[in-house]
């Protein structure tokens, strides 16, 4: 099994989803007694927030080539960015190493290619979906025309993400509120364009395929591990 390098933290909720989903599909591919091999590299949510918060993205980037080269240094095969948002560093980290980026917009890109979906609505925090990188960096990948809510619906949805699940917070009445959002857009699909999103909607809320970037780009990375792609 090859190391992956894991860059977390953004945030630790994600990254436990994350673990999680690496070391069952270990025990899936090898048997029950096996789990992933993988190191983890954890940034602190405060200080990347904080950056966040004052679109400091020269900051933000330096805090995730530090982890990446930190984890290149220990010997990793690979770095996963165990975050939507944090792929805003993806360009900077591949720069600054000499290994495999997994890019989470690889695979959901291919994924929706195959799956025949036309109009996904992108939901994230609102720099995935109002800002140019992840829309830009899928129509690299993608033919496809990404929806994104209007404005005050991406205010409401980063309020649903930074206040509430970030912190483990899931409510039912936010659930509700991201799936009014999704019906009014007309999309064929979803995407879960936020780590977090997967624990808040999954397919069983929506009658139109959802595309889960964790659970997507987690089985990339296992794939890789396991040298199966």
């Amino acid at each position: 099994m090859k190391l992956i390098g894991l860059i977390g933290g953004m945030s630790p909720e994600a990254t436990v989803i994350y673990y999680r989903l690496l070391n069952e599909a270990a025990r899936a591919r090898y048997g029950s007694l096996h789990s992933a091999n993988l190191m983890l590299y954890a940034l602190d949510y405060g200080v990347m927030i904080e950056h966040y918060d004052n679109r400091d993205w020269d900051a933000f980037n330096a805090e995730v080539v530090k982890g990446a080269k930190h984890l290149e240094s220990a010997g990793v095969d690979a770095i996963v960015i165990s975050s939507n948002t944090t792929h805003m560093a993806a360009d900077a980290v591949k720069a600054a190493v000499a290994i495999p980026l997994i890019h989470m917009l690889d695979v959901l890109a291919e994924t929706m290619t195959a799956a025949g979906a036309k109009s996904p609505l992108l939901l994230g925090t609102p720099v995935v979906m109002g800002g140019a990188y992840h829309r830009a960096e899928l129509a690299k990948r993608y033919s496809g025309e990404v929806l994104v809510p209007a404005e005050e619906e991406q205010a409401a949805i980063g309020r649903i993400i930074l206040d509430e699940l970030v912190l483990g917070d899931v409510r039912d009445e936010s659930r509700q509120e991201l799936l009014a959002i999704v019906e009014r857009h007309g999309a064929d699909s979803v995407i879960l364009g936020c780590t977090e999103l997967c624990m808040i909607l999954g397919q069983e809320h929506c009658d139109m395929p959802v595309f889960d970037t964790t659970g997507l780009h987690a089985a990339a990375a296992a794939r890789f591990a396991f040298g199966e792609g």
